[in-house]
């Protein structure tokens, strides 16, 4: 893989003004009605597409008022002018959703090295993204170190990402924006990750299993290219789950762009997969302005099990 480096930096930094706006967005806690409506702050920005924007808005607030537990929603398209983010200062644990991070400080390593993948690196990395393998995640963790992590998290200016201090993967600390720009790193031309490593993590994600690719796939314009990671984790002795969902969509009508839909405190592994599936929906058929009956609906649904990765 190539060593990329001179390229822009990644598109969503353009739209800091925009995202700046955003700070105050809220998240809908458990119970839902106990919600304070933090005013008018708008949760979509855009300057060229104000009117999709506004009706992504009304569609992204109508869809998680219907759902109980915590739901931040992130969404950029346009190239990055058109960015949401509905409580976009709530931390989440990322569930199995944090081995796209180890993904990418593996990447970002070889970069440094001059080097390729090993075989082993890549069949670890194969496994821990396409069927959520926590035994290659710890694996190729404890052969990056906390360091070498950080320095990607670093790199991508995902400030807002804490490692968990027993490194942990399932653990780590996340949330919408930083996750949005993490879709953009394996997105976009940018300093971080050249073109060969952007297009290998990204073959791998949209190689994820069939029984994985629930979550924001839901309701995509049919052709497009998905990539994407689920997180499915519960408490420990209940039934309360963590559920996160992200991905990206690439040669859609209206062009490239992603979503990240995180939850928290859901009655139920199949709650918290449906919750995110009737926000992706929803921001799906806004922006391609198709009914919900034209657009692809989600596979079978998930077993119930943990995907682990707070143990990995």
């Amino acid at each position: 893989m190539s060593a990329d480096r001179t390229s822009a930096t990644p598109r969503r930094a353009t739209a800091a003004a925009l995202t700046g706006l955003l700070a105050a967005g809220f998240a809908v806690g458990l119970p839902a009605t106990a919600v304070a409506d933090t005013g008018p702050s708008p949760v979509c920005t855009s300057e060229t597409h104000p009117e999709v924007a506004e009706r992504l808005d009304q569609r992204i607030r109508q869809e998680v008022a219907l759902r109980e537990g915590t739901v931040a929603v992130g969404v950029s398209a346009f190239e990055g002018d058109l960015v949401c983010e509905l409580g976009a200062d709530t931390r989440f644990d990322a569930a199995s959703v944090g081995k796209v991070v180890v993904l990418g400080a593996l990447l970002r390593t070889a970069m440094d090295e001059g080097r390729e993948l090993t075989a082993r690196e890549h069949e670890l990395a194969t496994d821990m993204i396409t069927v959520s393998g926590n035994d290659s995640a710890v694996e190729l963790r404890n052969q990056l170190g906390p360091e070498r992590i950080q320095g990607f998290l670093d790199l991508a200016g995902m400030d807002d990402t804490q490692l968990h201090p027993e490194g942990y993967v399932g653990l780590m600390k996340i949330n919408v924006g930083d996750q949005l720009t993490l879709l953009d790193v394996l997105g976009s031309d940018n300093d971080v990750l050249g073109a060969d490593e952007r297009a290998y993590a990204r073959g791998l994600m949209g190689d994820v299993v069939e029984e994985q690719r629930w979550g924001v796939p839901t309701g995509a314009p049919a052709g497009a290219e998905v990539y994407l990671k689920n997180g499915w984790l519960p408490y420990d002795n209940t039934d309360t789950w963590r559920i996160n969902s992200i991905g990206g969509f690439r040669d859609t009508p209206v062009g490239d762009y992603d979503v990240v839909v995180l939850t928290d405190g859901n009655d139920g592994m199949q709650y918290g997969v449906d919750t995110i599936g009737s926000v992706a929906a929803g921001v799906h058929s806004v922006l391609s302005g198709e009914g919900m009956s034209t657009l692809s609906q989600p596979s079978r649904t998930p077993e119930a099990v943990s995907d682990g990765s707070d143990r990995a």
